[in-house]
């Protein structure tokens, strides 16, 4: 560490600014100068997770808050008066230290913050179930004042829309654990002219989502196990969207407005399974099939569905390969004219039962007279089925891509290990599956075949 020490101070400060709050301000007690340069972050986060331990005992709890308190305080006492870029304040029960809370407010209005994150919701709560807890805590009205603001971020906080116009020049909103009424998505929306990304989680109260506006310039919407009452109650009308995520169970169908198809989005992530793992990236995009209940409202007077076009190379799809789910497969396929990877994920986890599939014959979807998707004859190359069951939608589904993949290269097919399935003989199962693809008439003329 002395070695570091003799480093330019505008370096320090640089390597400083790259480490978690935690970090910086534990190298505080080191020497003197890293604890005035350690002041000096850019981002600032006073997280009571840090000190609390969610299972000690409540007195000891109660200890270790007020250990953090005074920490904070002590740190707000002794910090340079020198704007700060980023300051998070993760704090429960709230209401028990308004007093503690409008001091960080102060702070940050003194430091011209311009990204500020209020998190007051309880370690303890759920993130992955359905329960809903109600915010006790306001947001004080000095914020509302602080109108050099970019970013908000807001848990278990309510606030007033009609006043968070102060911010001219909001571009991110993130809350979390609180209702979020029709009436107030509304205001909030027309309130915020500048905002490009809106992040809401785990709120609750809300017949309905309805992003509209005039001018809307929106870009991220992140839509993270809220509770939408009504099924087809998701209203998305904005033309610059470009990233569009949603996850949990509760699953609204998807209206857009006029020329608000999905031809704008470059990244779509869905996860309609609320304890699923979830990962994507600008290029790797990780649906589940079910989302066709979520963004598509069928009816027999309306059984054909218009596809969107979307760019993306790499398509996974996690499914149990349902009939519910076969549409879904069909509607993917047909969004993805460019595709060139294929990856189907077999899942155990439940769809929705009440879900009736439109018009056509799910059992039937891949025999016979069927529409071959531009991606299966002009882009698709490389197809892999992890978790393979034998079950008939999937021998259906590769007897399709097989038959009309011209230019398939490579089919890698990875068995299930489930006991239950492969009958206790893994060796005989993987026999099988071989037997079964190399019947079938291939349509390319350089495909490998994997099984695993």
């Amino acid at each position: 560490m002395d070695k570091f020490s003799q480093l330019p101070e505008p370096l320090l400060l640089i390597i400083i600014a790259n480490l978690p709050f935690k970090e910086a301000a534990r190298n505080s007690i080191l020497s003197k100068l890293w604890r005035r340069l350690g002041r000096s972050t850019q981002i600032v986060e006073f997280s009571e997770r840090f000190f609390v331990n969610t299972d000690a005992a409540p007195a000891d709890r109660a200890i270790q808050r007020l250990t953090f308190i005074d920490f904070v305080r002590h740190w707000i006492d002794n910090s340079p008066k020198t704007p700060v870029g980023k300051v998070a304040l993760t704090f429960s029960e709230p209401e028990n230290f308004q007093q503690f809370v409008l001091d960080c407010i102060q702070f940050c209005v003194k430091h011209v913050v311009k990204q500020l994150a209020l998190d007051f919701s309880d370690p303890a709560w759920d993130e992955l179930g359905y329960d809903y807890h109600e915010s006790y805590f306001d947001l004080p009205l000095d914020v509302y004042n602080h109108r050099v603001l970019e970013s908000l971020a807001l848990f278990s906080c309510n606030f007033d829309a009609d006043l968070v116009g102060n911010f001219h020049l909001l571009k991110h909103i993130s809350l979390g654990w609180i209702a979020l009424p029709v009436s107030l998505q509304e205001t909030l929306l027309a309130q915020c002219r500048l905002l490009e990304n809106l992040s809401l989680k785990k709120c609750w109260g809300m017949n309905s989502l309805d992003v509209r506006g005039n001018d809307l310039k929106l870009k991220i919407l992140v839509v993270d196990r809220c509770s939408i009452h009504y099924l087809h109650s998701f209203y998305l009308e904005a033309p610059k969207l470009n990233y569009l995520k949603f996850v949990g169970g509760d699953v609204p169908a998807l209206t857009t407005g006029e020329g608000g198809e999905f031809n704008f989005l470059e990244e779509l992530d869905l996860d309609l399974s609320p304890v699923i793992d979830f990962h994507s990236s600008a290029t790797f995009h990780y649906l589940c099939v079910i989302c066709l209940q979520a963004i598509i409202n069928h009816t027999e007077q309306e059984p054909i569905i218009p596809s969107p076009h979307l760019t993306m190379t790499d398509l996974t799809l996690k499914t149990t390969m349902h009939h519910h789910e076969q549409l879904g497969i069909k509607f993917f396929l047909n969004c993805c004219p460019h595709l060139e990877t294929l990856t189907i994920k077999r899942c155990p986890e439940e769809i929705y039962e009440y879900y009736v599939t439109p018009v056509l014959k799910p059992q039937e979807m891949w025999k016979g007279t069927v529409e071959v998707y531009e991606c299966i004859t002009r882009t698709l190359r490389m197809v892999e089925v992890k978790d393979y069951m034998g079950s008939q939608h999937e021998l259906d589904l590769l007897s399709y891509l097989l038959t009309h993949g011209r230019i398939v290269e490579q089919l890698t097919v990875v068995t299930s290990s489930d006991e239950e399935v492969n009958g206790g003989n893994p060796e005989e199962f993987r026999l099988k599956a071989r037997e079964f693809l190399h019947q079938v008439e291939e349509a390319s003329q350089n495909l490998e075949i994997t099984v695993l």
